[in-house]
Order: structure tokens, then C-alpha cells, then sequence
């Protein structure tokens, strides 16, 4: 009886290798990808490493270490040592080198944990500047650390790290959570999407409505019938919840076609929605179910495409990822029921914190359970010393508060937005609205020298909501310098 049991739990993993291996050659094609993509979120933060991430910007470190929503440990970044600009800009120097180094796959197992920590340095210098995709950036390159990310399409020139005849499909843990990750994003946020505007149909019209997310082809879309938008909204759903099904079917058609829905998915994202990095993320995270047929041309074709299973024998590290996989997939599912902030106040402050350092707080719940309905725009209105008026975000819109043509271009970048965003979710924190205006009054200055000084700022929220019937009149709400109560 015993050995049967073990016979059969064998059986189980041998049918879950076939499902959940990773292609070798596809994880070459990833780490090449995920290298650039860092090199380019690196070089990004660079542009804002003044603004965003040094004591002369919006966070010094003692703002940094007051915050009420702390999501990642401060006191494990390296750009939290020092607030000098130089120094943050060397730490992000330090990743741009390091995610080149990635792409060209030079000591891929010594790079990937060294990008861990350059990667978790930054996100936690301003918390307030991340958002999904920073989470989904880290676990790739989490799960990628455990793995042999250099054994195909290495641009280094260095010594042969495989033989023609080795195994190109590896299944270990480490593997297993690469692969289940992107699949575990998609169906509990399709979980969590159980509002009512997702039932009927109203969902992807309040989405477009979000001015702070909205692009041309999202207007566009608002004019579209709205029957035909409640069949866009319900295939979304539809297809977050079986495409992640399908790309870990065995089937070569069934996995293609789940991508493909996958890839067009995030495609669309990418026209309509200013979401940042989160469609170049979520598109790199599909990379490793690219499927072994792909590979196999007639001038490539490997010969023995026969599989390597270190489930069994997992030791050392891939039992760490053993851990995390089962940890991922636990915490998924109960926070169906909750949130991440809840649970993690009942636990032990070390086991709190170290979930959050690892990212295994994890919570896919964009746009639920219903699309945000309160939008709006920022009006910092200046008062020169000749008693004119203009905003300093936008100075040639002639009506104050008057809606700008595109709320979009008011901000410098999405991490402006993002923490512009939390600031506002936050009032007793409106003393950094000072900072932000101090930036924005800079660049004014540096861009009119010749214009009258400015004698004083006030910052307004201009509130619009979206309702079933249309859209609300907009209600003014003075941010700073008065700041709101705090409920």
C-alpha cells in the first residue's frame, strides 16, 4: 500500500513536470528581455533621481521613514544610506550596469540576486512612485535568480555552459513558480473583480472615463456602442480567467492560443491605458510558456528535447523556492478574503516584514472590484507678484479650473502620478505638497526666467465622479496649503 502511494505521488509530479517545465531556450529569450527591460526601468528612475528619490526632492528620508503606508523595508535599500543626489544616482547606475550585464548573460547567477537588491533598493527608497508592475518586475527576477537563466542566447563570450545533447525542458520549483506566477496574477484578479459594474457590463466604460489613466484611443473607445462595450468588458474577463489555463496546457495549439489572447490583452493595455510598465511586465512574465516547438527550426533543432526533473532532489536553494512557490499560492488564496495590510499586522513584525521584503505580500487587484469612479485633475494655482494667476502644472490653459484637454500631460511620468495619487489617499502627509510645489515652481522658473516671480501657491484637487447616469459636476477641494481633516 505504501508503494503504491509513493507510485502514485510520482505519477502526480511527472504529470505536473510535463505541465510546468520551462523551456530552456525560452528562458534564455526571457532573461534577454528582462535585462533589457530592467536597463530601461533603470535609466527611467535615473531622469526623476533628483526629484523623486533625493533629500532635495519631494521624500527626504526623514519624510521617507514617517510614512504611514511603508510597503517594502526602508532600512534594507542601499538609496536609503545616503540622501545626496550622486549617490542615488550611483545606486541606479549600479543596476543600469548590472541589468546589461543580465541581458548579455554574463554570470547570470551572481548578477540576478546582486539586480535583487539594487532593484529592491530603489522601489523602497519612495514606495509612493510604485505600483503592480514594480511587484511583478521583482518576483520575475525572484524566481529567474533560482534558475539557469545563461544556458541559452548568452552574448558574453565566455566558456560553453552546456553540451548539445543536455535536456532543454527543466522543472524544479524555481521553475514551477515562474510559470504559475503570471497565472496566479490573472486568475485571482479575475477573483477579485466580482463588483457589480464587472456583472453588468458597465466596467470597461467607467475605466475609460479615468481621465488620469485615459489615451486618445481611449476616448476613441468611450464613443463605441454600449452594448459593444459590455462585451468587451465581459471578454476581459473571460479571458483573464481561461488564458491562464491555457498556457500551461500541454497542447501546443491550446497554449498558443492562450497567449496570443494573453499578448493581445496587454497589447490593448498599451494603446488605451497610461498604466506605466505594467504591459511590458506582465508581456515579459509570459515569455517563459513560450512553448519548445518555436525553437525546434530546421537549423536549430536540439535532438534530445528530453526533460530534467529536480523536484525530488531539490535541496539548498531550490527548496527555498520550494517554500516561496507554496507560500505564493496559499497567500493567493487567502486573500480572496482579505488584504495583505490585515493579515500582516497579526503576524510577527520579522515575518511581516520579511513577506514584503520578498514581495510575497502579493494582492492582483486592479480595477477591483469595480473600476474607480472618483477621477480628477490638480490645479496648482500661483499668484505672481503683479497679482496674475496661472497653473503652474499647466500655465497656458486660459480657464483655471476648467478641465485640461489631457489630464495626462499635466504630469511629468507615471511615478509623478503614482505619488501624486498617494499623496492625495493620505492628508495627514499634505506637508509634502510644499516639496512638490517647490519642484514644479523650479522648473517654471527655469523655464520663464523672465517672467514675475511667483509670491504664493495653492494646490486643488478638482473631483470628478463617474455615476451610471454620466458624469458629476466637478467639486473643488483645496489640498495645500490648508490641509484636509483627517477622518
Amino acid at each position: 500500500m505504501e508503494s503504491r502511494k509513493i507510485e502514485m505521488l510520482r505519477s502526480f509530479y511527472s504529470r505536473l513536470d510535463q505541465h510546468l517545465a520551462v523551456d530552456l531556450r525560452a528562458l534564455g529569450f526571457f532573461r534577454l528581455a528582462l535585462g533589457c527591460l530592467l536597463a530601461v526601468e533603470f535609466a527611467l528612475r535615473m531622469t526623476d533621481a533628483h526629484a523623486l528619490y533625493s533629500g532635495n526632492g519631494v521624500l527626504p528620508l526623514d519624510a521617507l521613514k514617517q510614512l504611514p503606508q511603508m510597503s517594502w523595508p526602508w532600512a534594507l535599500s542601499l538609496n536609503a544610506l545616503s540622501d545626496s543626489p550622486a549617490w542615488q544616482l550611483a545606486c541606479m547606475g549600479l543596476g543600469l550596469g548590472a541589468s546589461i550585464l543580465l541581458a548579455i548573460g554574463w554570470r547570470s547567477s551572481w548578477v540576478a540576486p546582486a539586480l535583487l537588491i539594487l532593484l529592491h533598493s530603489i522601489q523602497a527608497r519612495n514606495p509612493w512612485t510604485n505600483y503592480g508592475a514594480d511587484k511583478l518586475l521583482f518576483l520575475m527576477l525572484l524566481w529567474g535568480s533560482f534558475l539557469p537563466l545563461d544556458r541559452f542566447y548568452r552574448l558574453y563570450p565566455g566558456p560553453r555552459s552546456r553540451r548539445r545533447n543536455d535536456p532543454v525542458l527543466l522543472s524544479s520549483w524555481a521553475a514551477w513558480g515562474l510559470r504559475l506566477q503570471v497565472c496566479v496574477m490573472y486568475l485571482f484578479s479575475v477573483f477579485r473583480k466580482n463588483g457589480d459594474t464587472w456583472f453588468d457590463g458597465s466596467a470597461l466604460r467607467d475605466t475609460l472615463e479615468i481621465d488620469q489613466f485615459a489615451l486618445p484611443l481611449a476616448l476613441w473607445m468611450k464613443t463605441l456602442p454600449t452594448l459593444l462595450l459590455k462585451i468587451l468588458t465581459w471578454t476581459t474577463l473571460l479571458v483573464e480567467l481561461l488564458a491562464p489555463c491555457l498556457i500551461l496546457a500541454r497542447n501546443v495549439r491550446a497554449r498558443w492560443v492562450g497567449l496570443g489572447c494573453l499578448f493581445v490583452l496587454q497589447f490593448l493595455f498599451w494603446m488605451t491605458l497610461d498604466i506605466g510598465i505594467f504591459p511590458f511586465v506582465s508581456t515579459l512574465a509570459l515569455l517563459p510558456h513560450l512553448p519548445g516547438s518555436l525553437w525546434n527550426t530546421p537549423r536549430g533543432r536540439v535532438p534530445l528535447l528530453h526533460l530534467k526533473s529536480e523536484i525530488h532532489k531539490a535541496a539548498g536553494w531550490q527548496r527555498v523556492a520550494g517554500y516561496l512557490l507554496a507560500w505564493m499560492l496559499v497567500w493567493n488564496v487567502v486573500m480572496t478574503w482579505q488584504y495583505p495590510d490585515t493579515l500582516k499586522n497579526r503576524m510577527p513584525s520579522w515575518l511581516g516584514q520579511g513577506i514584503s521584503l520578498l514581495r510575497m505580500d502579493q494582492y492582483w487587484g486592479m480595477f477591483s472590484p469595480n473600476p474607480m469612479v472618483h477621477d480628477g485633475w490638480y490645479v496648482f494655482l500661483a499668484e505672481r507678484e503683479d497679482g496674475s494667476q496661472f497653473d503652474l502644472l499647466d500655465p497656458d490653459r486660459a480657464i483655471l479650473f476648467g478641465k485640461p484637454e489631457s489630464v495626462l500631460a499635466l504630469f511629468p511620468g507615471d511615478r509623478w502620478k503614482e505619488f501624486m495619487m498617494m499623496l492625495y489617499d493620505y492628508p495627514s502627509q499634505a506637508f509634502l505638497w510644499e516639496k512638490v510645489v517647490h519642484h514644479f515652481q523650479d522648473r517654471h522658473t527655469q523655464r520663464h526666467p523672465l517672467e514675475a516671480p511667483v509670491r504664493q501657491v495653492s494646490v486643488y484637487y478638482m473631483m470628478e465622479e463617474t455615476l451610471s447616469e454620466g458624469i458629476a459636476p466637478v467639486e473643488r477641494e483645496l489640498l495645500w496649503p490648508r490641509s484636509r481633516e483627517v477622518d
